[in-house]
């Protein structure tokens, strides 16, 4: 069975309805992250269901805080699984004097710091590694390439 995705139904509305110039004003990710050692430390899959451990939510909680920092910073859809947690995020380009491409890799380096800061406290480890240094990322540049990354974001895993 697939993962569960979590929908942000703004997002899919507002893309659909952008045209190809409008692509230029937003710059819109794929982004996926895998933990330093591959053990299920979010939850388990049971019945084609996550069953989710704390350690989940704090992984959701650290990404859902990314646009009260970031004001230029839209999520979109994201999925958390066992081993891994993807989403989309979406970076609106036309208030910023910084350009998106610039700025993403600052939010996932936020991501990963409040998460792994926020674990450690959850654990009581101080200065444990928690993510993996790199992580995989996609640039969207089109509706159809948006599409076929949510068909990737229900693959991963």
């Amino acid at each position: 069975m697939l993962p569960q995705v979590q929908k942000n139904i703004f997002i899919y509305k507002f893309l659909s309805g952008l045209s190809p110039v409008g692509f230029s004003n937003y710059t819109i990710y794929y982004a996926s992250f895998s933990p330093k050692d591959k053990r299920s430390h979010f939850g388990l899959m049971e019945n084609g269901e996550m069953l989710e451990k704390l350690e989940g939510k704090i992984v959701v909680k650290s990404w859902k805080e990314l646009p009260s920092k970031f004001p230029t910073c839209i999520l979109g859809d994201y999925c958390l699984l066992p081993d891994s947690f993807s989403g989309i995020i979406m970076m609106d380009g036309t208030g910023s004097p910084d350009r998106p491409e610039k700025i993403f890799p600052r939010v996932l380096a936020s991501f990963k710091n409040r998460s792994t800061l926020l674990l450690n406290q959850f654990h009581g480890t101080h200065g444990r590694v928690f993510w993996e240094n790199s992580y995989e990322s996609i640039k969207i540049d089109s509706f159809e390439a948006y599409s076929r990354t949510l068909d990737l974001l229900r693959k991963t895993g």
